[in-house]
């Protein structure tokens, strides 16, 4: 199995980066990862009109970077503060779901700072919440660095989730 992060903008925070340098080292023992990072597209004004066609395009931007690593088996993730949210024990159950399905890519994509377009989230696997709040997009990929190692961490046993009793 194959895990891509794909995400619109670089990691430019100096502590950010750092941590999610920390997670990747912990992540790459127990999965095969590649980090994608897309260039979002420039928003020239708030209107309404013009944040649904740059949504478009980057959906189709990600669409087109998705399809040939997806191929017919592989599974994509949307980040966005809409989405459902997981406990640890249910992203440890997505992660056992994976292997045992012998799913070979799982994409999980963080957009922009104006989200997805409606067309991209419907063949999304799900849309996931990081939490209620929102978070900078720099941050998300750090939480879910985190959040990945935490749910692999307990499929293989490991102390690293120290859920009690």
């Amino acid at each position: 199995m194959k895990l891509g992060i794909f995400a619109f903008g670089k990691l430019k925070t100096p502590g950010l980066r750092q941590a999610a340098d920390y997670y990747r080292g912990l992540i790459r023992p127990l999965v095969t990862m590649e980090e994608i990072e897309l260039r979002p597209v420039s928003v020239p004004d708030k209107n309404e009109s013009t944040r649904r066609q740059i949504q478009e395009k980057e959906s189709t931007i990600l669409t087109e970077r998705l399809g040939s690593l997806l191929g017919s088996r592989g599974v994509f993730y949307l980040l966005d503060e809409g989405g459902q949210g997981f406990s640890t024990r249910s992203w440890a159950s997505m992660v056992r779901d994976w292997e045992q399905g012998g799913i070979p890519y799982v994409a999980f994509c963080v957009g922009s700072s104006l989200g997805f377009d409606d067309q991209l989230r419907r063949k999304a696997r799900k849309v996931i919440s990081l939490g209620p709040q929102t978070l900078p997009h720099e941050l998300a990929r750090v939480v879910l660095l985190e959040q990945l190692y935490r749910a692999w961490s307990v499929t293989r046993g490991h102390p690293y989730h120290n859920e009690g009793a």
